[in-house]
């Protein structure tokens, strides 16, 4: 009895769930749509059906809502661009203990049979490439290998598709970072901590300033929010001492899909999450050094400090 089924996707606060704005979606999100059907007759197996597809919210005044096949035009991003095939893979600022195992994946959207390179550099400079091509459930993974030597480990990402390229939204062309730590803590090491409570809060526009103390000589980071990947580098570390800033008006210019404003009343409004992992070479006497990190979870304008 349902005749062409909707449902608001600006402004929609989605009832107030974690992570959605008084805007609802905006353009450069990505959906999947599932759906399935059951048909049970009497003494008969059953028959199933399932359906698998995309939804890409269209820039303001497109007015032009219709169905597509896959990889036939560009569509947009999270971060502005625009691409025929994007892809979710290893979010920058993963942690990890050594001896994890490890399996790059990718998630293809629109759902195409493209083929993914994903290559994996060690901090001591080995090299893992992994290849394939997604399949018909728009999914891939790769070579599982062990993440057995603490630090950075440096990831690139990358899909074909007939000649079109495919990216992660927001990430460096040459790829990111995530990290591994040291999984017993030496006696006597050093420590990397922020100068935060447990929770605390910002009022914007102003930014997020941070600081915190390590024996390490620069401190790592990486920040993303669901969809797309928002900033990540590096901050030296002066007399035991560093700042990182987190400027939502300056993320928002980078990745749009971070919303700042309420398109509504038109006043600065947070509620994205966020994560912030710091990570750092902390120093032991003698010489040793230690690996270690810590994270930050913003939920709108509340900072949430991950010990």
């Amino acid at each position: 009895m349902v005749r062409a089924p909707y449902w608001p996707t600006s402004p929609n606060s989605f009832g107030g769930q974690i992570n959605a704005s008084s805007n609802g979606d905006m353009p450069g999100t990505i959906y999947r749509l599932l759906g399935g059907v059951v048909v049970r007759k009497q003494n008969a197996a059953p028959a199933y059906a399932g359906y698998l597809s995309n939804g890409f919210i269209l820039p303001p005044g497109t007015n032009d809502n219709r169905v597509i096949v896959p990889g036939s035009e560009d569509l947009l991003g999270a971060d502005g661009t625009k691409a025929r095939v994007f892809l979710v893979s290893t979010r920058p600022g993963m942690i990890y203990e050594t001896g994890t195992p490890f399996t790059p994946v990718a998630q293809i959207d629109p759902i195409l049979p493209v083929t993914v390179t994903y290559t994996l550099t060690y901090p001591d400079g080995r090299k893992v490439v992994s290849q394939g091509q997604g399949d018909q459930f728009g999914s891939w993974a790769g070579n599982k290998c062990i993440l057995d030597i603490p630090g950075i480990y440096h990831y690139n990402i990358v899909a074909d598709w007939q000649g079109y390229k495919g990216y992660m939204p927001g990430l460096p062309k040459d790829g990111g970072d995530f990290y591994v730590i040291d999984k017993n803590k030496p006696a006597g090491a050093g420590s990397l901590k922020l100068n935060l409570p447990e929770q605390s809060s910002f009022t914007p526009p102003g930014p997020l300033t941070i600081t915190g103390t390590s024996t390490s000589n620069s401190i790592s980071y990486a920040a993303l929010t669901p969809g797309a990947v928002l900033d990540g580098g590096t901050v030296p570390v002066n007399g035991g001492k560093f700042t990182y800033t987190f400027d939502p008006a300056v993320m928002n210019q980078k990745v749009p899909h971070y919303d700042i404003f309420n398109i509504t009343n038109g006043k600065w409004e947070l509620k994205d999450v966020l994560q912030i992992t710091f990570f750092s070479t902390e120093k032991v006497p003698g010489g040793v050094t230690y690996d270690t990190a810590v994270r930050i979870i913003l939920r709108g304008n509340t900072v949430l400090y991950v010990y």
